[in-house]
């Protein structure tokens, strides 16, 4: 009998002694499922369902992650202190407040249209958006943007003015968004559109978007680059022409317009024997805008141009005439987004 309870005692302290190491082990598998799980979760997400309730999930924590293509680093941050950094970054902080809360709305769905485009990693694999204007949209934190007022000369008065407005931009359309058949539109918008905005599908993959649909855009001749000319002689366009399109390519002087899109833009343009996009011409030429004629004369080719930018949403020049015309930040919205619903998140 106590030989029993002698192993008795030893089956206890066995157990007693080893169950913290099982416990750990069980744990640690347990763990270890849980972030299995957590993938295949995040694996799954491609349904529009799941789309949408990852973005919803996203948007519902006001934190996003933007990363700073410069130094790579990715930053969270709040979606309003985002939008803080995005506002001064894009449209100047002179600008009436109803075109700055306009902006604010655009670049806050601009940013969810594209972390519904980013569900696994598809553009940013472990950021929500970037800084890079020409990818995202740009974006600097308070401390740059301050130091680029003051380098542009502006006093302590008119930055805090500034801050207040780019402040007030942003509280006063907290959450709202544009939507189109309830999901968040590609918010396209550009400095100036040079009098008549362009259509999406005359641009961009011949992509039909019903509300990207080319509109009047008045009050936009202030602008300063709202006339430009871009001047080349011919054994420069002979240069360029071969470096970046036709290594065979020999100046001639039948250079012209061929297609013009529904907004007076040049859609095709013969250089040669070779027949390009307007929009390749406007970047091989670095011109501000495909809104542009063609004037030759004995060694020079003149491109005068007109507007800035891809022409394509909301003009921000545009923009600031309609608010100082009394427009509020919905009416300008609704006239470069045609049958759009300007609403607030839930």
């Amino acid at each position: 009998m106590k030989k029993y309870n002698i192993f008795f005692v030893i089956g206890i302290i066995l157990s007693v002694t080893l169950l913290p190491f099982f416990l750990v082990d069980k744990i640690k598998i347990i763990e270890d499922k849980v972030e299995d799980k957590k993938e295949d979760k995040k694996e799954k997400i491609n349904t529009e369902k799941d789309v949408k309730k990852y973005v919803e999930e996203e948007k519902s924590g006001q934190t996003i992650r933007v990363r700073h293509t410069k130094t790579g680093e990715v930053v969270a941050m709040d979606v309003n202190d985002y939008l803080r950094g995005v506002l001064p970054s894009e449209m100047p902080p002179s600008f009436e407040l109803e075109a700055l809360k306009a902006q604010a709305v655009v670049a806050r769905t601009y940013l969810y249209n594209k972390i519904e485009g980013n569900i696994n990693g598809q553009i940013h694999k472990d950021a929500d958006i970037c800084d890079d204007f020409a990818h995202c949209q740009a974006y600097h934190p308070k401390e740059k943007i301050i130091e680029i007022w003051k380098g542009r000369g502006f006093t302590e008065s008119q930055i805090q003015e500034y801050k207040d407005k780019v402040n007030r931009a942003v509280n006063e359309t907290t959450d709202v968004v544009i939507k189109y058949n309830n999901k968040y539109i590609k918010a396209f918008f550009h400095a100036n559109s040079g009098g008549m905005t362009e259509d999406c599908k005359s641009i961009w993959n011949k992509e039909d978007i019903p509300y990207l649909k080319a509109v009047a855009s008045l009050g936009e001749e202030d602008h300063k680059y709202y006339k430009t000319q871009n001047k080349f002689t011919k054994q420069e366009v002979e240069k360029i022409i071969r470096e970046k399109i036709d290594s065979n390519y020999t100046y001639q002087k039948d250079i012209e317009i061929i297609e013009y899109t529904d907004s007076k833009r040049a859609s095709k343009v013969k250089i040669g024997n070779n027949i390009l996009e307007g929009t390749k011409v406007r970047e091989i030429f670095n011109l501000k805008s495909t809104n542009f004629n063609i004037i030759l004369s004995d060694d020079i080719v003149e491109f005068n141009v007109t507007g800035y930018g891809h022409g394509v949403g909301m003009s921000q020049t545009g923009a600031n005439y309609y608010a100082k015309q009394g427009k509020t930040y919905e009416e300008i919205i609704k006239h470069y987004y045609q049958g759009v619903d300007v609403i607030k998140n839930k």
